[in-house]
C-alpha cells in the first residue's frame, strides 16, 4: 500500500492479521491461566482498536494517516491507562492521568508515525509532546498525591516541601539552561 509518499506502507490486511492473532493469544492465554478477561482483561476493548487505529495511521499515506495515529495513540494509552486503574483500583489517577492519554498518547503516535515514514518534524513535534506530557504527568502526580493526597495516603509534613521543591529545581533548571544558553552566542 502506498503511503502517499512513494514508499510501501502495512497494508490494512496485515494491521488487522495482526492485532486477530495478538487477540488469539491474549485469549488462549486467559483459557489456558483461566483468568476472567472480561473482568480484568476489559480495557483490552480499549487499547486493541487504539492499536488498530495506530497501525491504521501507519498504513495510510498523507494528513490522514497522521490524524489515524495520533488518535490511535491517545486511545492506546487511555485502553493502558484503564488497564493500570483496574489492576490497581486507582481510578483517582484520572486527576493527573490525562496528561499521558492527551498528551504522551499523542505525541507518540506522531513520533511512531515520524519514525517509520522517515519524518524528523513529526518524530520531532511528537517526542516534545512525549516530553511535556512526562513533565505534566509528574507535577500533577505529585500535586494530588503528595500535596493534596488524593489517595488516601498521607506523606507527613515532609510532603509539604516535595512541590516547591520540585518548582525550585524545574524553575533553576530552565534558567541555567537560558543562560547556558546565552553564553554560546
Amino acid at each position: 500500500m502506498d503511503n502517499g509518499d512513494g514508499r510501501r506502507g502495512l497494508g490494512w490486511e496485515v494491521v488487522l492479521g495482526g492485532l486477530l492473532l495478538l487477540s488469539g493469544i491474549v485469549v488462549l492465554l486467559g483459557q489456558a491461566l483461566r483468568v476472567d478477561l472480561a473482568g480484568v482483561g476489559w480495557p483490552f476493548f480499549v487499547i486493541v482498536p487504539g492499536v488498530a487505529l495506530l497501525g491504521l495511521g501507519l498504513a495510510t499515506g498523507g494528513r490522514l494517516g497522521e490524524v489515524w495515529a495520533t488518535a490511535g495513540g491517545v486511545v492506546t494509552m487511555a485502553g493502558l491507562v484503564l488497564l493500570f486503574q483496574n489492576a490497581t483500583d486507582r481510578f483517582e489517577t484520572w486527576a493527573y492521568a490525562w496528561t499521558l492519554v492527551v498528551l504522551v498518547g499523542g505525541g507518540g503516535g506522531r513520533w511512531l508515525l515520524g519514525v517509520v515514514r522517515g519524518r524528523r518534524d513529526l518524530a520531532a513535534g511528537g517526542g516534545r509532546l512525549v516530553l511535556a506530557g512526562l513533565a505534566a504527568f509528574l507535577v500533577f502526580a505529585v500535586f494530588f498525591e503528595v500535596v493534596i493526597g488524593i489517595g488516601g495516603r498521607r506523606y507527613g509534613p515532609a510532603g509539604r516541601y516535595v512541590l516547591p521543591a520540585l518548582l525550585i529545581l524545574a524553575g533553576l533548571a530552565l534558567l541555567g539552561r537560558r543562560l547556558l544558553a546565552g553564553r554560546r552566542r
